[in-house]
């Protein structure tokens, strides 16, 4: 059970009702770097309603985020540090955060204001670990770490159904996040808009792309550019209709990146980009607007785990001590007359596949940056006379090297509970609020040579099954006794039927001739530039039948049960367990 229900009863003591509380408009983008804004000095890039925001506002300006998408949000979201919310890493399940944290969603859901999420999630594909499990009543987006085609693509809506749209996805979320604010403006309301642009794949309209082809910039850096100069064009809508609504004065608007730049441009002159640990791996742009608050510069340290309880206390919603948060609120820093600040150090941890190798990692004080990379090369800089680490002092600081690394792993292994890696909690089955669970092939794992086409990242599918060794496999929990039944996404080429097909849960069998072709055909993708991830395909749907299960944790396995052509083309996208019935 969350630990929000035990001081449900708490918060509803300090409950205010109506609109004498703020509400909340937060905007995420994906990889857009410091540099990618006309404010913090780009000389090609046009964003002026950010800009706008930015110069009326509050600018934290070293305001620091994880190396990486989902770690950061798992941060954002809690108030905690990804290590300890169960998020370790992008893909592969190690991108989930636990089920009983609390969210923002959660927090503000519970001080009677709606929520809704339009855009990107990444801490979990399936309920509760999903944006309807962590608090948002509505949803509309997609649960994976990236989406394959950014026009007139499907998307995902709370009742798990997913709905054809028209127009490219920036614009489609900002209409969704317009309908919800306008339907609940007699009400308080926290809307999360994460936009997925300016993630790969790089696509915009030619309206956007050309402006900064036509500079001579590379396709990539001119695509991301236009995808930067929609985001803020549909910010601009954002804005317009909280005016037009008369919600502008009484809301809360913020802005902000998941993490550095995917990809070598204009950066402040910082050094690194995404997944690297470096200053311009991990500060982002962060803009806030707050009734009864002026402009301001902030200079101070802030980080991705102060958001929560900044909120928290804007909004005058208490916060118990049970939820054990690592950030601390800004509002000190706000009022230029009494700053009641102490420095203080940041942490990053960027890992790697396993967990037991060596990561990349930062500690940041206010005027240190120390790094340590997964070579075990570790660097030192001033920031305050360096902030492009261009001189490492490690040699000629011994003493701060060695504090600061002691600190480091100290910090880590109280975060991880002892040098423990988090682990992502089974895939749950059978709830009533969700009877539909996809088991994707990126959210299994792969035994004796079953492959993913790539390196595992999202919308990926499993391959090469030869033989009954070979298997994709999934730890779940069936949470009721009930009937499940199981359908296969997949795609075989005629030439390669007739082999068996076997589905495993525990001791339980189903078996199927696969008797039905389907030859998949890839969807049209308008790369600017050409994508690394996979492409977007078009599967068939096998009904394999029925099961009863009781409760209990079981593997889901999946496998072939006769020697197959090994030129076989058999490819599984993923399982749909639907609950037919329960107990």
């Amino acid at each position: 059970m969350k630990r929000l229900l035990a001081f449900y009863l708490i918060l509803s003591s300090f409950a205010v009702f109506g609109q004498s509380r703020p509400n909340v408009v937060f905007i995420l983008t994906d990889d857009q770097g410091y540099g990618d804004l006309g404010v913090t000095g780009n000389p090609h890039i046009s964003t002026p309603n950010i800009d706008k925001l930015a110069n009326e506002n509050i600018t934290l300006d070293h305001f620091l985020v994880n190396a990486v998408c989902a770690p950061t949000r798992a941060s954002l979201l809690t108030g905690r540090y990804n290590l300890a919310t169960g998020v370790n890493w992008v893909t592969r399940r190690k991108e989930v955060m636990n089920a009983d944290e609390v969210t923002l969603a959660e927090l503000f859901k519970s001080n009677n204001y709606k929520t809704g999420l339009f855009g990107k999630w990444h801490n979990g594909s399936t309920y509760p670990h999903n944006p309807v499990g962590q608090g948002f009543e509505t949803f509309f987006g997609f649960c994976a770490g990236h989406w394959n085609n950014y026009f007139d693509t499907e998307l995902e809506n709370e009742k798990g159904e997913f709905v054809k749209t028209e127009g490219y996805i920036t614009d489609v979320l900002t209409d969704h996040a317009i309908d919800f604010i306008k339907e609940n403006k007699d009400e308080n309301f926290f809307c999360f808009v994460p936009y997925n642009a300016p993630h790969a794949p790089f696509q915009v309209g030619d309206e956007y792309y050309e402006k900064y082809e036509k500079m001579g910039l590379d396709e990539r850096t001119a695509a991301v550019y236009g995808m930067c100069e929609n985001i803020d064009d549909n910010v601009g809508r954002l804005i317009a209709t909280l005016k037009e609504e008369g919600l502008w004065e009484n809301t809360i608007f913020i802005y902000s990146s998941d993490n550095g730049p995917n990809g070598e441009r204009y950066n402040a002159q910082m050094k690194g980009k995404k997944a690297t640990v470096h200053e311009g791996g991990v500060r982002v742009p962060m803009f806030i607007k707050a009734p009864n608050y002026n402009v301001t510069k902030v200079e101070e340290l802030t980080a991705h785990i102060d958001i929560f309880p900044t909120l928290a206390e804007l909004c005058d919603i208490e916060v118990p001590d049970s939820i054990q948060l690592h950030g601390k609120s800004i509002l000190p820093l706000l009022d230029g007359k009494n700053k009641q600040w102490e420095d203080r150090v940041i942490y990053t941890h960027n890992q790697p596949w396993k967990f037991e190798e060596t990561p990349a990692a930062a500690v940041r004080s206010e005027q240190y940056r120390l790094v340590m990379s997964k070579e075990n090369d570790t660097t030192l800089y001033d920031m305050n006379v360096d902030p492009s680490q261009l001189h490492d002092l490690s040699a000629s600081k011994t003493e701060v090297v060695n504090k600061m690394t002691s600190d480091y792993h100290q910090w880590f292994m109280n975060i991880t509970n002892g040098g423990k890696e988090p682990t992502a909690e089974r895939i749950q089955i059978g709830h009533k609020e969700a009877p539909k669970t996809v088991l994707t092939a990126v959210d299994g794992n792969t035994k004796n040579k079953v492959r993913y086409e790539g390196k595992g990242w999202s919308n990926e599918w499993a391959k090469n099954f030869k033989n009954k060794k070979g298997v994709i496999q999934w730890d779940v929990k069936i949470v009721e006794d009930g009937e499940y039944n199981f359908d296969m996404l997949y795609s075989c080429s005629e030439e390669y039927i007739g082999f068996n097909i076997m589905i495993e849960v525990g001791e339980k069998v189903i078996t199927k001739k696969m008797s039905k072709p389907f030859e998949t055909q890839q969807l049209v993708s308008p790369d600017r530039e050409a994508r690394t991830e996979v492409h977007e395909f078009t599967w068939g749907t096998m009904q394999m039948g029925k099961l009863f299960l009781k409760k209990g944790k079981y593997k889901v396995k999946v496998r072939v049960n006769n020697e197959i052509n090994p030129s076989n083309n058999f490819r599984l996208k993923e399982l749909v367990v639907n609950s037919t019935q329960q107990s």
